[in-house]
């Protein structure tokens, strides 16, 4: 068994790719609601539009509090950074800005558009 996609709910689906280009996604459409787009290591990130998680479940609800991290590692600390100012440029919400973490990454944290924490770091040796 692996795990192949993580799947993410989405109140403004468009909003949600523009956010996630920024981490160096590219999204297909694969369907009514449904974009599929894949990180450097094969797995999948699957975003699915409120109405069609509706759709297919009529007693899904919206989720109240996301409980799920997603973690993109960087070469380098500089990028950390850099791609931290690109996405609070872009209008998106810090959640921790970069710093030097004791256990020996540059990390920061930033909230996706649907509320889920998206970190970001690298190792302070690279």
């Amino acid at each position: 068994m692996s795990l192949s996609a993580i799947g993410i709910a989405c109140k403004d689906i468009e909003k949600t790719i523009s956010f996630y280009k920024l981490l160096g996604l590219t999204f297909e459409e694969c369907g009514e609601g449904h974009y599929e787009g894949s990180t450097e290591s094969g797995l999948r990130i699957m975003l699915d539009s409120y109405e069609l998680m509706q759709k297919i479940n009529p007693s899904w609800k919206v989720p109240q509090s996301p409980g799920i991290t997603l973690c993109f590692e960087q070469a380098t600390p500089k990028q950390v950074d850099e791609i931290y100012n690109e996405i609070i440029n872009a209008g998106f919400s810090s959640e921790k800005e970069p710093w030097d973490a004791f256990w020996g990454q540059r990390y920061s944290s930033v909230k996706d558009p649907d509320g889920n924490q998206i970190d970001i770091f690298a190792s302070l040796d690279a």
